[in-house]
């Protein structure tokens, strides 16, 4: 079975997608929320140039995107392409890049690993893809929906809301504060979510969510069918 990895979509004019190609690789091109390559199912990877890296630190960027990375996969990479000598002749704060990786790798438990060119990073994506496909003599399916390590039930509750098209973290919240509990949100009217959502068209659309039977064989047209007829 060929290797598959997942490639963001700002990765596409990197040149790092056509020579994974050019490897044998199934690459397969998405909007990724996180990271810049899907290996496995858990297993992602951060690519940053030498520049970046030291751009990304010193612009704030750096630990929030760690922090999204570690959040949503198990087993998360950083990859730094390039010859790290350069690091000494952009910055002379050369030793705060230092103390950033390190903090990673003891705070995050990132694993942090080099390629010289876009050619080799490319041989080092296809190499860890091999690991972690074929771990244990099989393959593991890659699942690209981002599950965060949750803290608590809120934690949880806010994800779900948040989930449903066109709500997001501040509605998930409005919601959840106005109605409590989960279940109750199914239960409103749509009078009572536009109340809260304060758009008639968004609260339709989630209340048409809420209550449509799911139907694994239905069909485009049954999809169509008017609000009126769930009313």
């Amino acid at each position: 079975m060929m290797l598959r990895i997942y490639v963001d979509n700002r990765e596409k004019n990197s040149g790092i997608p056509e020579i994974l190609k050019d490897m044998g690789i199934s690459v397969i091109i998405e909007q990724l929320d996180v990271a810049d390559y899907v290996l496995a199912d858990g297993v992602a990877v951060e690519r940053k140039s030498v520049s970046d890296l030291v751009n990304s630190v010193f612009d704030k960027r750096f630990f929030d995107q760690i922090n999204r990375l570690t959040s949503a996969y198990e087993t998360s990479f950083l990859l730094i392409e390039g010859n790290l000598n350069r690091i000494r002749e952009i910055t002379e704060k050369w030793k705060a890049i230092n103390s950033a990786l390190i903090s990673i790798i003891v705070d995050y438990d990132v694993k942090v690993i080099y390629s010289s060119d876009k050619r080799d990073t490319a041989e080092v994506l296809v190499k860890l893809a091999e690991k972690f496909q074929e771990h244990g003599g099989k393959k593991r399916i890659i699942n690209l929906h981002d599950k965060p390590k949750f803290e608590s039930i809120k934690d949880i509750q806010l994800y779900v809301v948040e989930s449903f098209p066109n709500i997001g973290e501040v509605n998930a919240k409005k919601l959840l504060e106005k109605f409590s509990t989960i279940r109750n949100i199914c239960n409103a009217s749509i009078s009572d979510l536009e109340r809260v959502l304060g758009s008639r068209k968004r609260a339709e659309e989630l209340y048409k969510i809420l209550i449509t039977p799911y139907s694994p064989q239905s069909s485009n047209s049954n999809n169509k069918k008017s609000l009126m007829d769930f009313i």
